[in-house]
């Protein structure tokens, strides 16, 4: 008779991670059990021996465990337990998936497939195969998709550039306009005091001395046209 195989379940949701060990621990080629790991533990070494001395043939792992702790866990495995198998348990938002591949993982299941997906992945990778259940797969695909389209171009910024205001602006085109500022004033209906301090606002932040260098200025930075003449009766 084939002798059972040991699974570990590493997750960081204890009720899913021990769901999981007892549905698995019903199949009658399986000895499965959770693995309980303490965040707070400060005795690193003593955690580590414990999983690895677990003599398990396929550990599955949460990729999504706090501080990046399964990549540790990957990096381990692949140094110092050649024999055991990892297939990784997959949230569809994930941090270090790509690190754990790095280290030569043997599966990717997510973690909403099937229960049947599970079993083949298990099955797959204690046979010597990789596995990747299918709802990986077409995730992988959307995400690639998802990058690879163009996004529109957006002219970038000059370094260091101060910004004007919604209000500036308003200011800045009726200076362009050659509006006093008693009459800047009266259009924005705000005081006098108001529009000096606008006005000052404009002349340091586009680094002029006055109010034609910053029509000057404003007209190639904000497209602004110059105000149509008006002719002189003769």
């Amino acid at each position: 008779m084939e002798s059972q195989k040991r699974l570990i379940v590493f997750h960081r949701n204890r009720l899913f991670r021990d769901c999981l060990a007892t549905f698995l621990d019903n199949e009658k080629n399986y000895d499965v059990s959770p693995y309980d790991h303490d965040p707070h533990d400060h005795d690193a070494d003593d955690w580590k021996n414990r999983l690895l001395e677990s003599g398990a043939d396929i550990l599955l792992l949460d990729v999504n465990l706090a501080g990046g702790l399964a990549v540790e866990v990957t990096r381990m495995f692949y140094e110092l337990a050649g024999g055991t198998k990892i297939i990784l348990l997959v949230p569809d938002e994930h941090d270090y998936l790509s690190a754990c591949m790095a280290m030569g993982v043997h599966g990717c299941v997510l973690e909403r497939s099937s229960l049947s997906d599970l079993r083949e992945a298990i099955h797959r990778v204690l046979s010597g195969d990789k596995f990747c259940s299918p709802d990986f797969v077409a995730s992988m695909f959307a995400e690639i998709q998802r990058l690879s389209k163009p996004t529109a171009w957006v002219p970038p910024s000059l370094p260091d550039e101060p910004r004007l205001t919604s209000r500036e602006i308003e200011v800045m085109e009726l200076l362009n306009q050659r509006k006093s500022n008693k009459e800047i004033a009266s259009k924005l209906c705000v005081s006098l005091f108001t529009v000096k301090n606008h006005v000052r606002n404009i002349l340091e932040k586009l680094d002029v001395d006055n109010r034609m260098e910053a029509v000057d200025v404003a007209r190639k930075r904000l497209d602004l046209a110059p105000p149509m003449e008006v002719k002189r009766q003769r």
